[in-house]
């Protein structure tokens, strides 16, 4: 299999749908001849599934799960013989060892494909097939229940270049998740921190971003927390969940922070946000800078021009219900605190259409300005033509508001419009109004620009 798409089978991703072929199945293809390579017996396999696909998009067949199972079966059918006829050559080298285990890999035969893995490990115990080879190993093995074998492939793994951090990332989950369930919350727990620990050295080296980042973060923090608790260490598995959530503010991630403050609530009802926070944060990265098409009563503005003030960065949508309701307090602390160094800026962006019409970005633009006019938004808008800001900050929900500090960080983000979230911004506005600025920071003009 492509090392791709072995990932996708470590961390419990499926393979792409076939799709229905006006109700006929598919032949299996002829057996090969003598004369194939182990690689290409492998690749034949292997690239199976993508062939058959590729056919029945072309033909914009609609989905049939029954095609699709038989699909897979016959990709499963062709590794089998292709691998009992490289079996039946004998005297093979390591390498075409390697193939004939991926192969049984593709078939579903865990004793063949631990068999062969185990001899190549054996006898090239470095490089990226071998790497390849433990990760097969990991997998069958914890199917077999054989998981001290799995844990001490892994530990060998760790320790040996080049290292695929969604692969290390996939078996971690894999041990964590099977001692898990034979109540060995000890083992478990340890591999939850190997997922977390394969999780920062990928956010670290910039190739693990957005959703896909969160869902690891979470899902790491999650498996610690239950070990722990299962454990009887309630206060340590309530420390990795406000961990979270202190981390959550300071990548920033509004996605990353629901789910935490969700699962803390879950384990403790009584959980104080304003005291998770008043702990520091475990980084001092700069918030993402943002982007703008257009701007309303604002002229475009850096958010490092802003240091020294606190703002307040309220993403939105002209459709959302909830967003009006938060308008009257947007006012208020606008009016209140704006002498005081509060800057709100109202971040939306272009949808293509408002109260059942569609729009283009013109008309949209005009429906804005009038929509400000009409609700008496005071502060300025930011419109972007993307959803770069969204993603940036991790706002898939509205409204949500990120409340950055004099100093350029990150101090809280609000969820939604319910009085309760409301208040606690509230309160962290007068908090951070209240905080000198830094030492560090330029003094800054009411526009935003520098003093010199």
């Amino acid at each position: 299999m492509r090392r791709a798409a072995f990932l996708l089978v470590l961390i419990g991703c499926s393979l792409p749908s076939a799709f229905a072929q006006n109700g006929h199945l598919t032949k299996l293809p002829e057996v090969r001849s003598d004369a194939a390579t182990a690689q290409a017996l492998y690749e034949e396999a292997n690239n199976y599934l993508d062939k058959k696909f590729a056919e029945f998009n072309k033909q914009k067949l609609t989905y049939d799960p029954k095609l699709d199972s038989t699909t897979k079966q016959e990709q499963k059918d062709l590794a089998a013989r292709n691998a009992a006829l490289l079996e039946a050559r004998g005297n093979l080298k390591e390498t075409d060892r390697y193939y004939l285990g991926m192969l049984h890999h593709l078939a579903g035969n865990s004793d063949g494909a631990l068999k062969e893995m185990r001899t190549f490990i054996a006898g090239v115990p470095t490089g990226e097939k071998a790497q390849v080879a433990r990760a097969v190993v990991v997998l069958h093995a914890i199917k077999k229940n054989l998981l001290p074998e799995a844990e001490s492939v892994v530990d060998t793994y760790v320790k040996t270049e080049p290292r695929n951090l969604d692969e290390l990332y996939g078996m971690e989950t894999l041990l964590a998740d099977a001692f898990n369930s034979a109540k060995d919350y000890e083992r478990m727990a340890k591999h939850a921190r190997g997922m977390t620990k394969a999780t920062q050295l990928a956010i670290e080296s910039k190739k693990l971003t957005g959703y896909k980042r969160d869902e690891r973060l979470f899902k790491s923090a999650s498996f610690l927390a239950d070990a722990l608790e299962k454990l009887n260490q309630k206060a340590a598995a309530l420390a990795v969940l406000e961990d979270l959530v202190r981390l959550s503010v300071s990548l920033p991630s509004g996605n990353l922070n629901k789910m935490a403050r969700v699962r803390l609530a879950n384990l403790d009802p009584l959980s104080d946000i304003g005291k998770v926070l008043k702990a520091e944060s475990p980084a001092d990265a700069n918030p993402p800078e943002i982007v703008g098409t257009e701007w309303i009563d604002q002229k475009p503005v850096k958010l490092a021009e802003l240091r020294g003030k606190v703002v307040l960065l309220d993403f939105w949508a002209h459709w959302c219900g909830p967003c009006r309701y938060t308008f009257p307090k947007l006012q208020r602390w606008h009016e209140n605190y704006k002498d005081e160094g509060l800057v709100i800026l109202g971040l939306t962006n272009y949808f293509g259409h408002a109260e059942g019409k569609t729009l283009t970005p013109p008309q949209e633009l005009a429906y804005l300005r009038e929509f400000k006019k009409k609700n008496r938004l005071p502060y300025g808008f930011v419109i972007a033509d993307s959803r770069e800001n969204d993603i940036n900050y991790g706002a898939f929900s509205f409204p949500m508001s990120f409340l950055i500090d004099r100093g350029g960080r990150v101090r809280f983000i609000a969820l939604g419009a319910h009085e309760s979230e409301t208040s606690k911004l509230d309160k962290m506005i007068k908090q951070l109004l209240d905080e000198p600025a830094p030492e560090r920071v330029t003094a800054t003009k009411a526009d935003g620009s520098n003093k010199n």
